[in-house]
């Protein structure tokens, strides 16, 4: 296929491990497009609880199916599987993704992803690793057209290779170069927005944001709502919680990989501590809080922690 020709790392098991996660995608654009309504949902929960939907498995499958062809990725872990999964025996990468991010709101045709973390295999399979060792990342967003966004680690940079699919097989086109976010702009994508009612910090964030002539764009789903910050250029997305709403991210499948694309584009990320990349993964079901996107922005954020004594430095 054309989207072999995307050429994403000099090292030929991690290119090879990108052509295929490109092969993937233009599987699940193909599944998700003549879905109807959403989708069914199985009989069957993952482990966080939630109920899934047919397509989450499916979009599970085209990538574990991808990358088992490469025989360069020995173990997978996903949202719908949070567990490490053995694909080949001596393969050098271990890949960890969210098949479908935004399942909740596929129902309504809002833009939905697939989110990928990929790292170097390891005896303990990740473990007492921190996001910043994280090799390469992407987000592919499925809606009115098919996008992604990849670090080239060949090339160091971000960019956005939007899916073509007028021929039989579809090719990705490079449409967005060296993505760099400004360090300063009024877009904000709050999530979680229920535990403000007792979550003062939070609140005086979102209210700073409304009462500064920031503009809210915010969807519901992790991947549009971040991937429109490398789009744009500018903006922050947060999802913050309390003891009674917290955040129900997962490190592994959504927060790292998409900090670690945020810095790669010279923007910023915090859980309310440090750096989301600076959090030690400890098992496959880790959640975090997140706030990414223009490094001004998060400052001021910190400053927020700082000022109720959240946040010490």
């Amino acid at each position: 296929m054309h989207s072999q020709h995307v050429k994403l790392s000099d090292d030929p098991e991690l290119s090879a491990i990108c052509s295929a996660l490109l092969l993937a995608f233009i599987e699940n654009s193909r599944v998700l497009r003549y879905c109807s309504g959403g989708g069914d949902y199985t009989n069957t929960q993952n482990d966080f609880g939630d109920h899934q939907l047919e397509m989450d498995v499916q979009c599970e499958l085209n990538v574990n199916t991808e990358l088992k062809r490469t025989g360069f990725v020995s173990h997978t872990a996903s949202e719908e599987t949070p567990e490490m999964k053995l694909l080949s025996e001596g393969g050098k990468y271990i890949v960890t993704f969210d098949p479908l991010d935004g399942s909740s709101i596929i129902g309504t045709n809002f833009a939905v992803g697939t989110i990928v973390a990929i790292w170097k295999s390891d005896e303990n399979l990740l473990i007492g690793k921190r996001g910043r060792d994280m090799v390469s990342a992407c987000c592919c967003l499925y809606g009115s057209r098919t996008n992604v966004i990849f670090w080239n680690e060949k090339e160091q940079k971000v960019q956005e290779y939007t899916l073509f699919d007028g021929d039989k097989q579809g090719h990705w086109e490079l449409t967005k170069d060296n993505i760099k976010i400004k360090p300063k702009g009024k877009l904000f994508s709050p999530g979680n927005t229920r535990c403000i009612i007792d979550h003062i910090p939070y609140r005086e964030v979102v209210d700073y944001w409304i009462h500064n002539g920031y503009t809210l764009r915010y969807s519901g789903g992790m991947a549009p709502d971040i991937c429109q910050i490398f789009l744009k250029e500018v903006g922050v997305f947060s999802c913050f919680g309390d003891a009674k709403n917290p955040s129900k991210l997962r490190y592994l499948y959504e927060c790292a990989p998409l900090s670690f694309l945020i810095e790669k584009a010279e923007g910023k990320s915090f859980n309310g501590k440090h750096s989301v990349l600076d959090t030690q993964i400890t098992g496959y079901q880790q959640k975090s809080e997140i706030i990414v996107g223009s490094a001004e922005e998060i400052e001021f954020f910190k400053s927020i922690w700082k000022k109720h004594g959240i946040l010490k430095e």
